[in-house]
């Protein structure tokens, strides 16, 4: 392995041009033929292969003639010799090899089961790997990261190639020595700030210089990536679309206004308010002064450090405190897990207005007497739609990709192959007729008999208080379904050792609110059948009138459907059904959106800093002008 000196160059740079306008995608059969036609070539070559590490090392040095003279045909005949070297080695089934070429040829292919999509994904990464190009095996967070190093470190170790996981708590020399092994395991959102960091910095300034540094006792480290050349993602469906309309910031400690000072002050500050007598506040109608408290208000600001004096300043200071104190409950909008706070994605709505959500998880800190988080400050944005973009070759395979071939083809490029025989586990819905009804299906679902592990999936930390105040809750297995259940089953069956029951062989997965749409729920059963691949896997999502989501799918006509669900509760469960497939349309629809205005602002973006002859970070975006109140 290379020296931590050494580690940065050769670079491979990123794709910074936008992709040409795609036209209609290749046909089926066309496709097929182009896959079968790389298969019978990797068929043919596998007689051939004596020692699978040799014949790796070969296929590499063809592959890379074959990118330097950017000569398609040899490209693939080198792939295919890849694709045997490493066949030969793993002997994988025939389906999983047939996935491999379709990854290495650009595509997306359907595998429900992580011990299918892992060792798939593990042999196009092992021939684009050996060609000595950075390739990237990308997961969509660092538990899945962890399951596939577990899974895939033995095998390339086998072939002969370095591999590693650079988790998002990895740092300094052991996070350039993963980046510079031939294939990384690594979470979608690491990758895309790291790259983001190593193309500002080969960016700016005198590039010979730095080229310098690198190569001394002062330079190492000032790069972790090689760039970016392969990437192949695992939760394809997840990581570019689910997860991709949170873009990715890079920051830098910097309180220079003494606003975590401030923010401890004005904590301290607001026990002295009291409602009523000094203010009178509310998610719907903000935060209004008497003018005791207006008085007294303004003698807190005085107290304040010198920079957060002003009123505007000191008064937006004083109303997040006071919201934090009044508004928002642990359990609820927030939990407390050791010094982290965790924010519900539904927060925004208990608060008076959207400009107190800076720095809110520093204020609710101060108010739980925690040590608060570095106040930062962002030098650059990016996204994981921008780590694909820039990726030379990419592949992925999903759990499900119902209704993302279209998507797929005109973002990304990615022809989805067709859907494997095993189907993705589905759920069914059950309706009940009000919140008392729902609140009895969950009750009675409490106490699971010997043999069944029962699980309930939440969507927010807000159905997370209304669940724990049923009675006989705390002795129930439950989780956020964006935390997967890995973690939970895995302590369900160390109490059956521990306690000598068998291993439990069925296990009932009950959403009591939907998740985002079918293929959010498909995934979680997926997580569900890796941790636990011999149990039976039965799966239920609870419906009623009086939920939140009804009134997000129909807004003022949510009350007209609650009326006709008590009218003719017969047909309740089908209002509930449409309501529901309403609901997801317009999630589509906003995520897509999303999605596109996301693209939109990188394009923008680049486009700025091309005419500004410089690779400056972004500037901040224009603050939302407060709300005066009284």
């Amino acid at each position: 392995m290379a020296s931590d000196l050494t580690l940065a160059p050769p670079w491979c740079p990123p794709r910074e041009r936008q992709p040409a306008p795609r036209g209609l995608a290749p046909r089926p059969a066309e496709r097929a033929a182009e896959v079968a036609a790389l298969r019978t070539a990797v068929d043919a070559a596998l007689p051939h292969v004596f020692d699978p590490a040799a014949s790796l090392r070969d296929a590499g040095h063809a592959l890379r003639r074959a990118l330097n003279r950017e000569d398609t045909a040899a490209e693939h005949a080198a792939l295919a010799q890849g694709l045997a070297a490493a066949q030969a080695a793993w002997q994988l089934p025939p389906a999983l090899v047939d996935a491999a070429c379709h990854l290495v040829l650009q595509g997306a292919v359907p595998l429900p089961r992580a011990a299918e999509r892992h060792p798939a994904l593990a042999l196009a990464a092992a021939a684009w790997a050996a060609s000595g190009r950075p390739c990237m095996l990308v997961t969509a967070d660092d538990e899945a990261a962890a399951q596939a190093s577990r899974a895939l470190l033995p095998r390339f170790t086998a072939l002969g190639l370095n591999a590693a996981p650079a988790g998002s708590d990895a740092n300094g020399a052991a996070l350039r020595r993963a980046y510079a092994t031939d294939v990384v395991i690594v979470p979608a959102r690491r990758l895309a700030a790291d790259l983001a960091r190593d193309r500002r910095e080969r960016g700016s300034g005198d590039a010979q210089r730095l080229e310098a540094r690198l190569q001394g006792e002062a330079g190492a480290g000032l790069l972790v990536t090689r760039g970016v050349f392969a990437v192949l993602i695992d939760e394809l469906d997840r990581v570019l679309f689910d997860d991709a309309v949170n873009p990715v910031l890079l920051s830098v400690p910097d309180d220079s206004t003494a606003l975590g000072e401030a923010l401890l002050q004005a904590r301290h500050a607001v026990d002295a308010l009291q409602a009523a007598q000094h203010y009178t506040l509310s998610a719907e109608q903000g935060l209004w002064w008497t003018p005791a408290g207006a008085t007294l208000a303004t003698e807190l600001i005085a107290q304040l450090p010198p920079l957060w004096r002003q009123t505007e300043r000191g008064e937006w200071l004083l109303r997040q405190a006071l919201a934090v104190r009044d508004l928002l409950q642990p359990g609820r909008d927030y939990t407390v897990a050791g010094p982290q706070v965790h924010l519900d994605d539904s927060i925004g709505r208990t608060l008076p207005d959207r400009t107190l959500m800076p720095h809110l998880t520093q204020a609710v800190q101060a108010r739980a007497g925690l040590a608060l988080s570095p106040v930062t400050r962002a030098t650059d944005r990016t996204s994981v739609l921008g780590l694909a973009a820039s990726a030379h070759r990419l592949g992925g395979a999903a759990v499900d990709l119902q209704g993302l071939a279209a998507p797929l083809w005109r973002q990304h490029g990615l022809l989805a192959a067709p859907a494997k025989a095993e189907a993705p586990l589905r759920t069914r819905s059950e309706a009940c007729a009000d919140d008392a009804a729902w609140q009895a299906r969950i009750q009675a679902a409490f106490g699971a008999p010997a043999g069944v592990h029962r699980l309930f999936v939440l969507r927010q930390l807000a159905s997370a208080a209304r669940f724990a105040d049923l009675p006989g809750a705390k002795a129930e297995a439950w989780v956020l379904a964006g935390l997967g259940p890995q973690r939970v089953l895995a302590q369900r069956r160390e109490a059956d050792e521990a306690e000598g029951r068998a291993p439990a062989t069925r296990i009932e997965v009950l959403f009591i609110e939907p998740l985002e749409g079918p293929r959010a729920e498909a995934q979680f059963l997926a997580r569900v059948r890796d941790a636990a691949p011999d149990a039976a896997i039965d799966a239920c999502v609870l419906l009623h009138p009086q939920a939140r989501w009804v009134e997000q799918a129909l807004g003022p006509l949510a009350g007209a459907l609650r009326a006709a669900c008590r009218g003719w509760p017969a047909r309740a469960a089908r209002l509930l059904d449409v309501t529901l497939a309403l609901l997801r349309w317009q999630t589509t629809r906003q995520q897509a959106r999303s999605l596109h205005a996301q693209a939109q602002r990188e394009h923008q973006l680049k486009l700025q800093l091309s005419f500004a002859g410089a690779s400056a970070a972004p500037p901040p975006p224009t603050p939302e002008p407060s709300r005066r109140t009284p």
